[in-house]
């Protein structure tokens, strides 16, 4: 009789053991994951959020070479791209976000003030983003 308790203790310690095992690879799994898509959506709207600031501010020239399709195609790239964020990151980076996706908008030609302003919203976008991440 003690034999065969002796077995299922251990039995059940191995199998919680395994338990244990299988919740920390999951967990580790998830915030792997969690953390790419905050990348991805970073990426996105930091890449749109540049076109269309350089597109608002941009020269003559450089409007007169535009094609409207690709501003729409920035357009929901940024927004795919700010609807990550607002899911998956906290407050202070998602305030960032539409931060700089604002002033990307509002960007004019020569307006070097404005240029500044969005360099900053940028700057604390990401700086927000790697300190959520932990990689500082």
């Amino acid at each position: 009789m003690i034999a065969v308790l002796a077995g299922v203790i251990g039995a059940l310690l191995g199998f919680s053991g395994a338990l244990l095992g299988a919740w920390i690879k999951s967990r580790g799994e998830q915030q792997r994951w969690l953390r790419d898509q905050k990348l991805t959506g970073a990426a996105e709207l930091v890449s749109a959020g540049t076109n269309i600031f350089e597109l608002r501010s941009g020269s003559k020239d450089w409007l007169e070479s535009f094609e409207p399709s690709e501003l729409r195609e920035w357009q929901t790239r940024l927004q795919k791209g700010r609807a990550a964020i607002h899911l998956l990151c906290g407050q202070e980076t998602r305030d960032h976000a539409d931060s700089f996706a604002k002033s990307c908008w509002r960007a004019k030609t020569g307006d070097r003030e404005h240029k500044d302003k969005t360099i900053a919203a940028l700057r604390a976008f990401i700086t927000s983003l790697r300190k959520e991440i932990g990689s500082e």
